[in-house]
C-alpha cells in the first residue's frame, strides 16, 4: 500500500510542487524577509508577496516520535517508523519522516532527502551520525 500524502492546498501548493520537481524550497516574504514553507499571508507582517529560494537541506531534530503501532495500513510492514519535527537551517519547521540507522534525538543534525511515493514525493530527513 502506498504511503498517504497530504493533498496540497492554496498555501502549500508551491511547497509540494517543488518537492514533485525534486527540490526543497522556502518562501521568503518580500516585505519583512521572514521565511515560510507554506503561506498565503505572512504571519509576521501581513505581506502577501514571496520569493522562492532553494533551501540548504540542512536542519535539526526539534522533536520526534517512534511509532511501533500502525495507525494506517500503509505502515504495517514498515514498523517501527520514526518521524519528527525538523527545524530547517532557514528557520521554518516541518513534520517529516526521519531516516537512517542512527537513533533520533533532539538536536540531531539531519539532511533533506526526497522520498518518492508513487508519482509524488515527500520531504524526508536522513539522520547524520555525529562527526559525519
Amino acid at each position: 500500500m502506498t504511503l498517504p500524502i497530504p493533498a496540497p492546498d492554496a498555501a502549500s501548493a508551491h511547497f509540494f510542487a517543488a518537492l514533485d520537481e525534486g527540490r526543497l524550497e522556502v518562501l521568503r516574504c518580500d516585505k519583512c524577509a521572514t521565511v515560510h514553507l507554506a503561506v498565503l499571508t505572512c504571519d509576521v507582517c501581513g505581506g502577501g508577496a514571496f520569493t522562492a529560494e532553494q533551501a540548504s537541506g540542512g536542519g535539526t531534530v526539534y522533536s520526534f516520535t517512534r511509532l511501533h503501532i500502525a495507525h494506517h495500513p500503509a505502515f504495517v510492514d514498515r514498523l517501527p517508523v520514526c518521524g519528527g519535527i525538523v527545524e530547517l537551517d532557514e528557520g521554518p519547521r516541518l513534520f517529516a519522516p526521519l531516516l537512517g540507522d542512527e537513533r533520533a534525538a533532539i538536536g540531531t543534525r539531519v539532511r533533506f532527502e526526497l522520498l518518492p511515493v508513487g508519482d509524488r514525493a515527500v520531504a524526508a530527513f536522513r539522520l547524520i551520525a555525529p562527526g559525519e
